[in-house]
């Protein structure tokens, strides 16, 4: 199964990420990034299936485009073909075999199953650095709802697409979308790294330029931090759990 993603100006994550997907069957990955990234790329996924597109824009996901992607979804998905869309900082916990679920999904008669993103943090609430030998879900053991609860942000995006959908908002929801009933599958979402506070004010300033109004969530997160000095996760549902642990995370009991 393909996956598609789109790579700005951190690609560290790579290593982990192609690894994490390999586990629950996805064989090949269309990557669209700059064409300053594309030895980092070519080297971080040595061993993999990997086609790297370094002629779209992509400066432009910071402000929730979805051009690159959606170009190498026409070029290379088929009319019917499942697919997994993500960001490189989401680790989609899907507890079974991609193929598996999309099985079942298609037999159901629906066209997307969706994730929620739990926010993963380390425990003293600082931004946190790692590398390729890290284990993630050890650097940021807590895992909590800051997009909706801090940011309120909407943290619902479909992550296995049929076909030709294109995006109705980013990636959370799609023109002619027949989704699963419920949402049960978990994101692991590993964006507040030792570099997240410099990205998030990027992300505000780009938005703010385009008179895009959710600048004011991303501001939120600026602005909590710089009241506290760490992000207090305690107000916001953290929790210290690794990816799944005594939740409903995988997805054989998604209702479809």
């Amino acid at each position: 199964m393909k996956l598609y993603v789109a790579i700005f100006d951190d690609h560290r994550l790579l290593r982990h990420f192609l690894k994490h997907y390999v586990h629950f069957g996805i064989t090949e990955f269309h990557i669209a990034a700059p064409l300053a990234f594309a030895a980092c790329v070519a080297e971080k996924s040595r061993g993999y299936t990997v086609y790297q597109y370094n002629d779209y824009e992509v400066a432009n996901t910071v402000t929730g485009s979805v051009d690159a992607v959606t170009a190498m979804r026409m070029a290379t998905q088929g009319l019917d073909e499942w697919v997994v869309i993500v960001d490189l900082d989401e680790f989609v916990e899907f507890g079974e075999s991609v193929y598996d679920l999309a099985a079942r999904t298609d037999a159901a008669g629906r066209n997307v199953v969706r994730g929620i993103m739990y926010d993963r943090l380390a425990t003293d609430g600082q931004p946190t650095g790692f590398d390729d030998q890290s284990i993630l879900p050890d650097v940021y053991p807590v895992r909590s709802r800051l997009t909706k609860d801090l940011m309120g942000g909407f943290d619902q995006k479909g992550v296995l697409v049929k076909g030709h959908l294109m995006s109705r908002g980013a990636h959370h929801k799609f023109h002619g979308e027949k989704p699963a009933k419920e949402v049960l599958l978990e994101i692991s979402h590993y964006k507040w790294t030792d570099r997240c506070l410099a990205r998030v004010k990027q992300a505000v300033d780009m938005a703010a330029a385009k008179g895009i109004a959710w600048a004011s969530q991303y501001q939120n997160v600026l602005d909590h931090y710089e009241a506290n000095g760490r992000f207090v996760w305690e107000s916001f549902g953290g929790e210290v759990r690794r990816p799944a642990e005594n939740v409903q995370a995988g997805s054989k009991n998604l209702t479809i």
